[in-house]
C-alpha cells in the first residue's frame, strides 16, 4: 500500500507564499511526514520533489496545504482529479480569502489539529456547463466550484436570453449576464451582484442576472442542486463569452447556443475546524458594526 503524503501548493507570484511553503515543508518533515510539491512550484522549493495535482488523490495524499488566497484554492479545485480528490486546506495570504481555513499566524497550530485528526471534512458540490449548439452537438465544460459566468463579449452591449428551469420557460430578457452559482460561491461574484448568502450545507443553484431590463422581472432565484438552468443566447450577432470560477474562459459563444447547467458528478473537499463557517462570514464578509449599546432612541 502506497503511503500518503502531505501536498503543498501555493503562488507563484508570491514570495511570501514561497517562503512559508519551504517552512511548511521543513515543519512537516520534522514531524515524520512525507510530503511532495505541487510541479510548477517544486524547483523553487525542493527541485525533484514535484507531483502533478492531476494525479493527487485520496488515495496517494492526505491533504493538500494550498497558500494564497480563493484564487489559488479554485486554481488547486480545478486542476485536481474531479473524481476523489484529497481534502485541502486553505491558508489566507491575500485580501480575504473566504474558502480558507487557517492564516500565516495559526497554521502551525492548524497543521498539528489536522495531524492528530481534530477537523472535519465540509463537501462542496459543483456544477457542469454544457454548451449545445444549433446543430445540437454539446459540448462538456470543465467543473465549476464557484460559478459560472455568462457574459457580452462586447462591452455595453447586452445580451437577450432566454430561461428555463427544469424545462420550463421562466424569462427573455436583456442583460449584461447571469452568473449561476453554487452555495460556495453565493459570498463571490453573485454577493457583488445581489444575490443571496447561502450556507454551504444547503445544496443549491443560484440563478443572478446582471443589470436586467428594468421590466423583464428577472430577479435572483434559488433552485436546488439538481435542477438544470438553461440559457439560450437569442440576440442576433451578438456572441457571449463564459467564464468559470474565474480561471477559465470560453470566448465567442454563438448565438442560438443553449448553455445548460447542472448538479456535477463530483464534489470539492475542504478541511474546517468546528463549525467555522459563520465565524469566517462575520469576519471576512459581513464585519461587525460598532456602535454604543446604550444608544436608545431620542424621546
Amino acid at each position: 500500500m502506497e503511503y500518503k503524503a502531505i501536498a503543498i501548493a501555493c503562488r507563484m507570484d508570491s514570495k511570501p507564499a514561497i517562503d512559508l511553503s519551504k517552512e511548511i515543508l521543513n515543519y512537516l518533515r520534522k514531524k515524520g511526514e512525507e510530503v511532495v510539491l505541487e510541479t510548477r512550484i517544486a524547483p523553487r522549493v525542493l527541485p525533484h520533489n514535484g507531483r502533478d495535482l492531476i494525479s493527487m488523490t485520496q488515495e496517494n495524499t492526505k491533504f493538500i496545504v494550498c497558500i494564497g488566497g480563493d484564487g489559488t484554492l479554485l486554481r488547486v479545485s480545478q486542476t485536481l482529479p474531479q473524481n476523489n480528490p484529497p481534502p485541502i486546506l486553505g491558508v489566507n495570504l491575500g485580501s480575504i480569502g473566504f474558502l480558507d481555513e487557517s492564516n500565516v499566524r495559526s497554521i502551525y497550530r492548524d497543521l498539528d489539529k489536522v495531524l492528530m485528526g481534530e477537523y472535519t471534512i465540509e463537501k462542496c458540490s459543483k456544477i457542469t456547463p454544457y454548451l449545445i449548439k444549433k446543430n445540437s452537438d454539446t459540448i462538456k465544460l470543465q467543473n465549476a466550484l464557484n460559478e459560472v459566468l455568462i457574459v457580452s463579449s462586447k462591452h455595453s452591449k447586452v445580451l437577450q436570453v432566454a430561461v428555463s428551469v427544469n424545462g420550463t420557460f421562466l424569462n427573455r430578457s436583456y442583460l449584461d449576464g447571469v452568473i449561476i452559482s453554487t452555495s460556495t460561491g453565493s459570498t463571490a461574484y453573485n454577493l457583488s451582484a445581489g444575490g443571496a448568502i447561502v450556507c454551504p450545507r444547503l445544496n443549491i443553484m443560484q440563478f443572478t442576472p446582471l443589470n436586467p431590463f428594468a421590466r423583464s422581472g428577472l430577479k435572483p432565484l434559488v433552485v436546488p442542486i439538481e435542477s438544470e438552468i438553461k440559457i439560450s443566447l437569442i440576440r442576433p450577432r451578438l456572441n457571449a463569452n463564459l467564464i468559470i470560477d474565474g480561471q477559465i474562459t470560453i470566448k465567442k459563444i454563438l448565438p442560438g447556443t443553449k448553455i445548460l447547467i447542472q448538479k456535477a458528478p463530483t464534489e470539492a473537499k475542504f478541511i474546517r475546524f468546528t463549525d467555522s463557517y459563520f465565524n469566517r462570514l462575520r469576519k471576512k464578509i459581513i464585519g461587525t458594526l460598532k456602535v454604543p449599546l446604550d444608544d436608545s432612541p431620542e424621546e
